[in-house]
């Protein structure tokens, strides 16, 4: 039986780790890889070419592909993923949901459309995944958390239960979020921050306990190291 072919958008860490994750998966023909950088243009990336930009998607539909993944990471700011996301599904490309073996997801967890959940990440009963959320490495998301579309959940970073989390935002690696806490939209937690109160939409928190430092419109935050990938 003919594995569905798909394309990669993002030819970066990001996409190296999906990559791999897709590999033990064995469901999907990774066909190759679109990046805007054009010096990536007829490299590979292990061992897929990266075929050229966005632009292409058109003519790679033409030729079968009919799935891609976002290989397109983030460290504060989503707006670049949830347009690259969008246009995809525009030129009629289906996202393609990337779950590491590795992972656990409570079968009574609900997940939206081209999600991650990579290695060691855990996500409990009843949690509830908007689309295209990265739950990265060794990252946990307890029972009856509520995460919004285009989140990151950095590695190692860990919402206890009832979390909710808005759409776009950003919890950094090895943030510790605790119960019944509310993140707003397009938030950004600094990474070890440890939040015992909600935070507001459009604000960076870093620090222990996690204190509001600036509007999160810069998309820069340097009090503690953020990840890449």
């Amino acid at each position: 039986m003919m594995k569905p072919k798909v394309i990669g958008l993002g030819a970066g860490g990001h996409a190296k780790v999906l990559i791999e994750a897709l590999g033990k998966m064995d469901t999907y023909e990774v066909v190759g890889l679109l990046d805007a950088k054009s010096s990536l243009h007829g490299r590979t990336v292990l061992g897929l070419p990266v075929l050229g930009a966005d632009e292409m998607m058109p003519q790679l539909v033409q030729q079968g592909v009919t799935r891609f993944f976002l290989g397109l990471g983030s460290v504060g700011d989503s707006t670049m993923r949830q347009r690259v996301f969008q246009r995809a599904i525009e030129y009629g490309l289906e996202p393609v949901s990337v779950i590491h073996p590795g992972a656990w997801l409570s079968a009574s967890a609900r997940v939206g459309r081209g999600i991650c959940a990579l290695a060691c990440a855990v996500v409990n009963a009843d949690a509830c995944l908007g689309e295209n959320t990265i739950v990265n490495t060794g990252s946990i998301i307890e029972h009856d958390c509520v995460i919004g579309a285009h989140v990151h959940i950095a590695p190692r970073a860990c919402l206890a239960g009832g979390v909710s989390v808005g759409e776009g935002s950003h919890i950094g690696i090895g943030a510790l979020v605790r119960q019944n806490i509310r993140i707003g939209r397009n938030a950004i937690v600094g990474a070890g921050a440890v939040v015992i109160k909600d935070v507001p939409d459009e604000f960076v928190v870093a620090g222990v306990p996690a204190r509001i430092i600036r509007p999160a419109h810069s998309r820069i935050l340097n009090p503690a190291p953020m990840e890449k990938g």
